[in-house]
């Protein structure tokens, strides 16, 4: 006799076999089982050489890998480079923008940004690389215009953009007070780089502890 929740319950039984084995397995999220080497307990950044025209990236780089640190708390931020026990160091190879939206009179109005890096993990006492990546690509847009919201900004994301907010150019303010279009463009060039960045150093930490 064929029982026709048979196939219902094997199916649950199956999905509950493998979540066990998956805990059994030590499955985890990326970034929250560190597993470089036991005598590694302090972590520092070294030199990085900044070969893009940003100027002061390679600090602002080194300042969001040491606060990622310091939040994710597997490991102890060391006072100085030389009191670490692994430093990061490397390459800011690239930043680029290249424009992808464009408006009614062809003027560039959304532009991506490229960073790229080279870097690798390194234990202080033997130079031993511990982790290393060439080429790491992060992507980041940003608009040019008061009018064109970038979907892939943070406050876009939490549905906390009000658009009137993105309104720069309004009658009912003095034109000493507008922002400018060149003004607008740097603020949220800047503010797309530190996205940038804090993406990088993330993907970086997690990449790093886990050994990928």
């Amino acid at each position: 006799m064929n029982y026709p929740c048979s196939s219902v319950f094997i199916r649950g039984f199956k999905i509950l076999a493998a979540a066990m084995v998956l805990s059994g397995c030590g499955y985890h999220f990326h970034g929250t089982q560190p597993t470089l080497p036991s005598d590694i307990r302090t972590l520092g950044v070294g030199s990085i050489d900044n070969k893009s025209l940003e100027h002061g990236l390679e600090k602002q780089l080194a300042f969001a890998f040491e606060r990622e640190v310091f939040v994710r708390r597997h490991y102890t931020l060391a006072k100085s480079a030389g009191g670490a026990d692994a430093l990061l160091a490397g390459t800011i190879r690239e930043v680029s923008r290249r424009p992808v939206a464009f408006d009614e009179d062809d003027q560039a109005v959304l532009y991506e940004v490229l960073i790229r890096l080279d870097l690798s993990l390194t234990r202080q006492r033997d130079n031993k690389v511990l982790w290393s990546v060439r080429d790491l690509r992060e992507l980041d847009e940003y608009s040019t215009s008061p009018n064109v919201i970038v979907t892939s900004s943070p406050e876009f994301q939490r549905g906390t953009l009000d658009v009137k907010n993105l309104q720069r150019d309004n009658d009912d303010i003095p034109d000493d007070k507008q922002i400018s279009t060149i003004q607008l463009a740097e603020v949220e060039r800047r503010r797309a780089m530190d996205r940038l960045l804090q993406r990088a150093v993330r993907d970086v930490y997690d990449r790093m502890i886990e050994g990928f």
